[in-house]
C-alpha cells in the first residue's frame, strides 16, 4: 500500500494536455493583460501630448491646432470606452484560455467565452470606426462655424480586424454546435 493516490485517466489526459498547450494558453493570457496595460498607456500618452495630437490629425487633414484641455479630456474619455470594451474582449480571452487549462476545450463553456471574445471585440472594432467622425467633432469645437471637420475614414486594418472576429464568431458558433452534439451523443450511450 502506498501513500500517493495514483492517477486517474483523467488527470494523465489533463496533464498531458497542459504540457502541449499550457506553455500557449499562459502565453497568451499574459499577452492580453500586457496588451490591455500597453493599450492604456499609449492612449493616455497620446492624449496626454497636444503637438503629438496636431501632427496626427494633420496628417488624416484635420486642423486640431489650439484645442482645450477640455477637448484633449474628452477625446481621452471616447477612447476610454474604447479601451473599456477592449478590455472586456481580453477579459473573455482570459476566461477562455483558463478554461483550456482546465481541460475545457470542445465545451459550450468554452464556445460561449470564444462567442464573448469575438463579440466584444466586434463591437469594439465598430464603436471605433463609428468614434472617428465624433472625435474628430470633439477636436474641432473650438473652430469657428463651418470650420468642424468631421473626419470619416478607414483603415485597411479595420476590415482584417472586422473580418477575422466575424470569424472567431462563426467559429464559436460552430464549437458550441459541435459541444452540443457530443452532449446528445454522450446521453444516448
Amino acid at each position: 500500500m502506498t501513500d500517493f493516490p495514483a492517477l486517474s485517466f483523467e488527470d494523465r489526459r489533463l496533464d498531458s494536455l497542459r504540457r502541449r498547450i499550457g506553455w500557449l494558453c499562459q502565453t497568451l493570457r499574459v499577452a492580453l493583460v500586457a496588451y490591455c496595460l500597453w493599450m492604456l498607456v499609449t492612449i493616455a500618452m497620446f492624449w496626454s501630448d497636444e503637438a503629438l495630437i496636431v501632427s496626427r490629425f494633420a496628417s488624416l487633414k484635420v486642423d486640431v491646432e489650439g484645442l482645450s484641455a477640455a477637448q484633449r479630456l474628452a477625446a481621452f474619455g471616447l477612447s476610454f470606452v474604447i479601451w473599456s470594451l477592449l478590455v472586456a474582449a481580453c477579459y473573455a480571452g482570459w476566461r477562455l484560455f483558463s478554461g483550456y487549462l482546465e481541460g475545457r476545450i470542445f465545451t459550450p463553456d468554452a464556445a460561449g467565452w470564444l462567442r464573448s471574445l469575438a463579440l466584444t471585440g466586434l463591437i469594439a472594432a465598430l464603436v471605433d470606426i463609428a468614434a472617428r467622425p465624433i472625435m474628430s467633432l470633439i477636436l474641432t469645437a473650438h473652430k469657428g462655424a463651418g470650420a468642424h471637420m468631421v473626419a470619416v475614414y478607414f483603415r485597411p486594418e479595420d476590415l482584417s480586424t472586422v473580418m477575422l472576429l466575424a470569424t472567431l464568431l462563426a467559429l464559436a458558433h460552430i464549437q458550441k454546435t459541435a459541444a452540443d452534439i457530443a452532449d446528445e451523443n454522450a446521453q444516448i450511450v
